[in-house]
């Protein structure tokens, strides 16, 4: 089984200092979490930063590195996924200017095939974080299949992101089975929807948490389980307001309630 996650983004207003992180990374402990995914800014000492993780028990599943800085910084993101222990490089969005026709999507795919095959001699895997522009049609297909067909999968896996999934018009369930061989990692985030406004048919898109919004989760997690993922990141972009502490308390106890991390 895999383990719960969480994508650090989500306590940003909590991590601005060192101090500010060491005591987030104990309430977090407190609620359950063992495992994060936290991008460790450069103004922090990552040396520092590991063996806060390391005092709490607390494991850190990737590193990230930003899509155009991979070639320049692969030595320093080496070296942190040794100090992390872990195998799994995190990357952004891809550049604007490629993503508006299938040349662009075939373009940055080659790119990470190339940059990443370095990295594949040290063990190491480039995670394509997704959003919902991806999902955009060029005849019968979209962006993401134009990427996933031209990435090589011993390279480039994807964090399959349930909230741009949906966002996308796609069933997440048919497109984790489809692409269930290119991911170990998955975001589990809920979609909700928002109050009416001034136009019948406008509603603006939520985040919310796991279990509190309108995705059905179940079958996602039995789909994941069956697939082996590995780590499952809570990641909620906005909390309007709300402590983000008690929303990923609520995700967190809801996946445990769905038997991840049992």
């Amino acid at each position: 089984m895999g383990k719960i996650s969480l994508q650090m983004y989500t306590m940003r207003e909590h991590t601005t200092t060192m101090s500010d992180l060491e005591n987030t990374l104990d309430r977090l402990k407190d609620i359950g979490f063992t495992m994060l995914q936290y991008s460790v800014p450069a103004a922090y000492d990552a040396k520092e930063v590991a063996r806060l993780f390391e005092e709490r028990g607390l494991t850190n599943d990737s590193v990230y590195c930003p899509v155009m800085k991979l070639e320049e910084n692969y030595s320093n993101v080496i070296g942190m996924c040794e100090l992390f222990n872990t195998s799994y490089v995190r990357t952004g969005t891809m550049p604007k200017g490629l993503s508006g026709d299938p040349a662009g999507y075939k373009m940055f795919a080659h790119y990470l095939n190339e940059v990443g095959a370095e990295y594949k001699k040290k063990g190491m895997k480039i995670l394509y974080h997704f959003h919902a522009f991806e999902f955009i049609r060029f005849g019968n297909t979209t962006g993401i299949d134009i990427f996933l067909k031209e990435s090589d999968p011993e390279v480039v896996q994807i964090m399959p992101d349930t909230h741009w999934i949906h966002s996308g018009g796609k069933s997440i369930v048919e497109f984790m089975e489809q692409y269930k061989d290119r991911y170990d990692y998955i975001h589990v985030k809920d979609f909700g929807v928002g109050s009416r406004e001034a136009l019948l048919e406008a509603h603006p898109a939520t985040y919310e948490p796991v279990g509190e919004g309108n995705i059905n989760w179940k079958p996602i997690i039995e789909l994941s389980r069956k697939n082996n993922v590995k780590s499952y990141a809570i990641e909620q972009d906005e909390c309007y307001g709300r402590d983000a502490f008690d929303c990923v308390k609520s995700s967190f106890d809801y996946l445990r309630g769905l038997g991840v991390d049992r």
